[in-house]
């Protein structure tokens, strides 16, 4: 079906990229998920175009292209420094891996190229020359809807491909759009070939819902329709109080760290740190949501939340308190940001390098080497967990002395 719809504005790049195509005999339509967003009024970044073109044509044209998808048709044409994919129009085979077609084949039918595309939503284009919406499956009237609708058969489409799932989360809360039901009916039936995807896909999956407004919603379909048993078997376990409790904590979070801390917390630290090592999350991301977790539960006084500030470290604390504010009792969060809005003034230490006293001079007064060092360091820490005002250079002194075994 072909809708008039109105202008879609689109840079100056895609328009000269169009017409150096169609002035070559070949026609260019805007696709996917920059034509979904752009006909929602929402910002556009990445912007997709399918061709008739082959892929050696659209390298002989453009004077810069990268090669970034070639065997399957796809051109990324750099114009003013800006890269745009051009995609040869192309059909499927089969998907015997549950993740890539095994073959593929070009094909000069624009709605052949749509047909096997996962959502009716990311199943439309639109004709840069004549400004016609091609939409074959029904995706403009989703749009209006707010539906996420499988293009033809939902169980099909997503034992095509086992990320398909997660995707259909990830823009249930992205765009905020519901599930039509029959879409969501199928996704129980594609978890073992789920279960065939990359843990570094499923990883890069969680990290865009992570992003979205609500990410809740993401996670709340991953749960009800099995993804989690799958992906993350620890989360989908939880009680159901407890996963509300994470899922209100999640979207309350802003930061990114804050909010993997808060969809893992109930798991605590050491569960929470091998869901994000079997998704292949990086080192620092695991140490720093393991250290927010660690630092949960802490007494209330001030000497136990300066010694948790200082276990953080300074830069960590704002994340803490972020997560306090969201997970934690309000009386601990609100004991927390009241220890961080005085410790400017207090003289509140995080880190050894900030005594008063410092390293050599340390060991000389404690009459130490070596390991012991440490010991020392760690007790003048505890000293001004509990007295911010001996963090003076006699006071630490004397005391490394006690700490050394150095008669006065």
């Amino acid at each position: 079906m072909v809708a008039e719809i109105p202008r879609v504005e689109v840079p100056r790049g895609v328009r000269t990229l169009a017409r150096t195509l169609e002035a070559a005999g070949e026609s260019t339509w805007l696709v996917g998920g920059s034509l979904r967003d752009a006909l929602l009024g929402r910002s556009v970044t990445d912007w997709d175009l399918a061709t008739t073109a082959r892929p050696e044509k659209v390298q002989k044209l453009f004077r810069r292209t990268i090669p970034t998808g070639i065997a399957h048709g796809t051109v990324t044409v750099v114009l003013d420094g800006v890269g745009f994919e051009v995609t040869t129009l192309r059909g499927e085979g089969a998907y015997s891996d549950g993740r890539r077609p095994d073959s593929v084949e070009f094909v000069d039918d624009i709605t052949r190229d749509l047909e096997r595309r996962d959502f009716t939503v990311n199943a439309l284009a639109l004709d840069l020359r004549a400004g016609g919406l091609i939409d074959p499956w029904g995706g403009l009237a989703d749009l209006e809807t707010r539906t996420l609708r499988a293009v033809r058969d939902p169980v099909l489409r997503f034992r095509e491909d086992g990320l398909r799932v997660l995707r259909a989360a990830r823009f249930a809360a992205t765009l905020e759009f519901s599930l039509e039901p029959a879409t969501e009916a199928a996704i129980p039936e594609a978890l073992d070939v789920l279960a065939k995807v990359s843990r570094e896909r499923v990883r890069d999956e969680w990290v865009k819902a992570l992003r979205a407004a609500r990410p809740s919603i993401a996670f709340e379909v991953m749960r009800r329709t099995g993804i989690l048993s799958v992906v993350a078997p620890a989360l989908h376990a939880l009680p159901p109080a407890a996963f509300d409790d994470a899922m209100r904590a999640l979207d309350a979070a802003h930061s990114a760290d804050v909010r993997r801390a808060a969809l893992l917390g109930p798991l605590g630290a050491e569960a929470a740190d091998a869901v994000l090592a079997g998704l292949r999350h990086s080192n620092a991301e695991r140490k720093t949501v393991r250290a927010l977790l660690e630092a949960r539960g802490t007494a209330v006084d001030d000497t136990a939340l300066r010694r948790t500030f200082r276990g953080l470290g300074r830069a960590l604390v704002p994340a803490y308190l972020e997560l306090a504010s969201v997970a934690e009792p309000p009386s601990r969060a609100a004991a927390a940001a009241d220890l961080w809005a005085r410790a400017a003034h207090d003289g509140t230490v995080f880190e050894a390098r900030e005594l008063a006293l410092r390293g050599d001079a340390i060991a000389a007064a404690a009459g130490v080497q070596g390991p012991r060092i440490r010991d020392v360091v760690e007790g003048l820490l505890a000293l001004v967990d509990v007295d911010p005002a001996a963090n003076d250079p006699e006071i630490l002194r004397a005391h490394a002395r006690t700490l050394g075994g150095v008669a006065p």
